[in-house]
């Protein structure tokens, strides 16, 4: 392809003005007005700084009666739903013994069965 004919954009702005030396690769020269301006800004009266510090009351506000119901509500409603997960894992814990005893019972009968049979056919 003919890459001559490819233009690529290049801003440009007065900060800085192109110079034969620049197109031969050396450093660019700044504007005058550039160096200038900054006299200017020693004119200029200063702004005072504002306080930024923010806390998040300042952002939502007071919190009123009833926002403050309905958060001891969420709250309650937590506890609740932790205290049932925890007694949930107690009551499987409960029924996985009581399943265990009567699958050792089932197996302790069984083998009383056996072994009376066997005493039975020795006599």
């Amino acid at each position: 392809g003919n890459f001559n004919s490819l233009v690529i954009p290049f801003p440009m702005t007065s900060n800085f003005i192109p110079t034969h030396d620049e197109q031969a690769g050396s450093v660019p020269q700044l504007d005058e007005a550039i160096v200038k301006d900054h006299s200017v800004s020693s004119m200029l009266p200063e702004i005072p700084i504002p306080d930024l510090k923010l806390d998040f009351s300042d952002i939502i506000g007071p919190t009123s009666a009833e926002e403050e119901k309905v958060q001891k509500r969420a709250s309650d409603v937590l506890k609740l739903t932790e205290k049932n997960e925890k007694l949930k894992a107690e009551l499987k814990a409960m029924t996985d013994r009581i399943e265990a005893a009567e699958r050792r019972k089932i197996q302790l009968t069984t083998k009383e069965q056996k072994i009376a049979e066997e005493l039975s056919q020795e006599s």
